[in-house]
């Protein structure tokens, strides 16, 4: 059971090309809807209804249009029409066909006569009169007929170019319903952004459960009391960032200087700043306040689960050393081993040195030597065979002989004349 759906062209009738405009003019006939409905039932599809759906159709042929409205009333099946954009003349009498008449809050219809043309005798004339007379009269009773009202009306509709809003037409019993305008709705999301966000939640969650762990802990441990090492230069070190405004005040610092009273900024200042703000540019205003810093706490895991080191910013010679997030328990002294194999001195709470482990450095060299060696070895081979092949090149090819003379370049004395020229001529470009 299933509704097949029958979509109008621009016109009914046949598809022409437009000799005028160069256009293939595309349209549909009775045979295109037979056509559409036998299609169907070869495909296995079982048609318990039709939907005639309508866009922008400018009309057409009427008698095209009528053996269409015949063809659909004979088929026995429900049939409803929908108009999308807009219907004119003969689609106006076609979209007649259907139990409902549905039309879009934003469509319009146009109702009009048909017309038509004869050539030949006065007779002709007459008969190509009664035929339109006919064709006229056919349509008026169809409208009458579906819409319900009267002749006069009908005819004054069609005496003209009549257009209709979707309420008019509601009114005057052209359609059957108007379909509101539906409000914007949030966009759903795709299943893919449905399993990205959901990946990303999981991602944070798990991060999440990793931290009370490292909290369980405790204080973190040195790798050996109150070892001495050797100072080098500083790299950065596996770490998280994350946050921390809150710290700023916790962390030992000099005496901190006299908040500044903020400056009250005139109206258009504050209209300029909205303005920025709604744009995402960042301004800073004459006479403002400075924004107050904030803290970038910077957490370094230590090896062997032995804890974390907390500083405000990267590790350095300097840094104040915290057992905790909030930078408000200092860390004992001692040398603290760090995951990425580097060991941080701690001493009077500040970091007096950050080694790395030479074993590391060496195991590099090593490995770079160990890949080196084997790339050579293993190109070995050919690099003798390439060798072999430009000896027998050598032999195999004789130098190049040296020219015994020297070929002077022509110029504007001894240039040769061209051939051809008549006594007396002279050649101009």
């Amino acid at each position: 059971m299933a509704e097949l759906v029958i979509r109008l062209e621009k016109y009914i009738g046949e598809s022409t090309f437009n000799w005028d405009t160069f256009e293939f003019e595309m349209a549909t006939g009775v045979a295109d809807v037979r056509r559409a409905v036998e299609w169907a039932g070869y495909d296995g599809v079982d048609v318990t209804s039709i939907l005639l759906e309508i866009g922008t159709c400018f009309g057409g042929s009427t008698w095209e249009g009528r053996e269409i409205y015949a063809y659909l009333q004979g088929l026995g099946l429900p049939i409803k029409t929908r108009i999308l954009a807009f219907a004119a003349s003969m689609a106006t009498v076609l979209q007649l066909v259907g139990e409902e008449c549905e039309i879009d809050a934003a469509a319009q219809l146009m109702v009009h006569g048909p017309s038509g043309g004869t050539e030949g005798t006065v007779t002709d004339m007459a008969s190509g009169l009664k035929m339109l007379t006919n064709e006229h009269e056919a349509i008026r009773d169809i409208y009458v007929a579906r819409t319900g009202q009267s002749v006069e009306t009908v005819e004054e509709w069609m005496s003209k170019d009549t257009f209709f809003s979707a309420q008019e037409a509601l009114a005057a019993g052209l359609v059957t319903k108007v379909l509101p305008i539906a409000p914007k709705a949030a966009p759903a999301l795709t299943d893919a952004q449905a399993s990205a966000r959901r990946a990303k939640f999981a991602g944070i969650t798990a991060r999440a459960a990793k931290r009370p762990a490292r909290a369980r802990v405790g204080t973190p441990k040195p790798k050996a009391k109150n070892a001495a090492t050797p100072a080098s230069t500083p790299r950065p070190m596996a770490k998280k960032v994350t946050t921390a405004g809150a710290a700023v005040a916790r962390r030992p610092a000099a005496a901190a200087a006299p908040a500044a009273k903020p400056a009250t900024l005139s109206v258009n200042q504050q209209a300029v700043a909205a303005l920025a703000k709604s744009l995402g540019v960042k301004i800073k205003m004459e006479g403002e306040a400075p924004a107050e810093p904030t803290a970038e706490v910077v957490e370094t895991v230590l090896a062997d689960g032995a804890g974390s080191l907390f500083t405000d910013g990267e590790p350095a010679e300097g840094s104040a050393v915290y057992n905790d997030e909030a930078l408000s328990a200092s860390t004992a002294d001692g040398t603290y081993e760090t995951e990425d194999g580097r060991d941080i001195v701690v001493a009077a709470g500040v970091v007096e040195s950050i080694t790395e482990v030479e074993a590391e450095a060496e195991a590099e060299a090593a490995g770079a030597e160990a890949i080196t060696a084997a790339i050579t070895a293993a190109l070995a081979p050919m690099t003798k065979r390439m060798e072999e092949m430009e000896a027998t090149f050598k032999r195999a090819v004789p130098p190049t002989p040296k020219a015994k003379g020297t070929v002077q370049a022509p110029d504007a004395k001894n240039t040769p004349k061209p051939k051809g020229l008549l006594a007396g001529a002279s050649a101009t470009k």
